[in-house]
């Protein structure tokens, strides 16, 4: 088949989505499938990374942007959007005007808490007019009403053999510096873990975001012994230098199930609730936390006793070892089976 998957960014551009639409194509073409990426960018530009085509298109309004993407929508077999926001601006027109194709859709994430009554709409809206979507996280379908062929966590990559926990414990957080990754919490519950334990654990912070410059202040002012490393392309090696790893998306967790680092979830609404505890088997494989005082407590017991962690991380590691990018592209060839395409 030609598919043709639709996103707002791309590779090199890092980021949950990016990752993921990337690892999806490049297994679909493996299976043979001709995959194009069409995406945003500064300029026109064109290339073929992994045997993925790439097509970048200058950022404009929609009706530009669907006439533009309407030669790429024409060429394919099928169209698959990633997020309301790629069906909305490339595909919407063709719902009616020619050249109309087979369109499914992946609904990724959230916008914020709580959720705008327009961001529900949006996607409600999105979900009847393709043929089927995947959810990526059960949440979706609770907080916006979204039916879907399937719910995925997203993939990782295999780790051939997952690195030995370090001599002196530490911990990475991984994601945007931002209200909802609840990176002041894990640095609150740093400092009562200094204040009230004697423990300075050392934190290495990846990701960029508004909240950054708080946190510096913060950390500072705490005598936190932490490091802000801004974006990240790969952090794997972070994760292999650390013994518990502080990341709130699934793709993430996933990165450091795989390498049997013990994975702390927090949240700090219901939404967030959903979204960590819905994760796959999480009361197994997550420390799940609401509070930087309970996050203090736990961080004190796992510092001083590492052996308790065992079996999460081996009950992690197994988990993400069955749950490949090959798994996630084999389910969307059977939405598109399911509906007799592929």
């Amino acid at each position: 088949m030609r598919i043709l998957s639709i996103a707002p960014s791309f590779h090199p551009a890092i980021g949950g989505v990016e990752t993921h639409v990337r690892r999806v194509s490049e297994c679909l073409v493996d299976k043979g499938h001709e995959v194009t990426v069409l995406t945003h960018a500064d300029a026109a530009s064109e290339e073929t990374l992994a045997g993925v085509r790439v097509r970048r298109l200058p950022r404009t309004g929609w009706l530009r942007a669907w006439r533009a993407a309407r030669p790429h929508i024409a060429s394919a077999d099928i169209v698959h959007c990633h997020d309301a926001y790629s069906f909305l601006h490339f595909y919407l027109p063709s719902c009616w005007l020619p050249p109309r194709r087979p369109v499914f859709a992946t609904f990724h994430g959230y916008e914020q808490y709580p959720i705008l009554g327009e961001a529900i709409r949006r996607r409600r809206f999105v979900r009847r007019r393709v043929i089927n979507a995947l959810c990526m996280g059960e949440f979706i379908c609770r907080w916006y009403e979204t039916s879907c062929f399937a719910v995925s966590y997203g993939g990782t990559d295999p780790v051939a053999v997952p690195p030995s926990l370090p001599e002196q414990p530490s911990a990475v957080f991984i994601g945007r510096l931002a209200e909802d990754t609840s990176l002041m919490l894990y640095l609150d519950a740093l400092a009562i873990l200094r204040h009230d334990y004697g423990r300075n654990l050392k934190l290495a912070v990846v990701g960029e975001g508004p909240l950054r410059s708080v946190a510096e202040k913060f950390a500072e002012a705490q005598g936190l012994r932490v490091r802000f490393l801004g974006a990240v392309a790969d952090p794997g090696p972070l994760l292999d230098a650390a013994s518990f790893a502080f990341v709130s998306g699934y793709l993430g967790i996933w990165q450091a199930l795989a390498r049997r680092r013990l994975v702390f979830g927090v949240y700090e609404n219901e939404l967030k609730r959903d979204y960590v505890a819905c994760f796959p088997e999480a009361e197994k494989v997550l420390v799940i936390s609401d509070s930087a005082a309970d996050l203090a407590a736990v961080l004190n017991r796992h510092v001083g006793a590492p052996a308790a962690g065992e079996a999460m991380r081996e009950r992690g590691a197994q988990l993400a070892a069955e749950n490949t990018w090959e798994k996630v592209a084999q389910l969307y060839l059977a939405m598109y089976r399911a509906h007799g395409f592929a």
